[in-house]
């Protein structure tokens, strides 16, 4: 939700949470990656990205391999 809204500091706080929560839960870091792209921090983004695709989310796979 708050990715919806544009807030990408919220973003990252509760994607993070659910991180802690489920470790395997790979939309999160999806999420946490977009907000981070959309504060200008592709290294981050990346690394949360490669971490989603390795959970076997085909989207972030995709993106890893065109922007990072």
């Amino acid at each position: 939700i708050k990715r919806n809204l544009n807030d990408n500091y919220g973003s990252i706080f509760y994607a993070t949470k659910a991180i802690e929560i489920d470790q395997n839960f790979s939309n999160a870091y999806l999420n946490r990656g977009v907000a981070k792209e959309n504060l200008g921090d592709m290294k981050g983004a990346c690394k949360d990205w490669e971490k989603a695709s390795s959970l076997g989310n085909q989207i972030t796979a995709k993106w890893v391999r065109d922007d990072c």
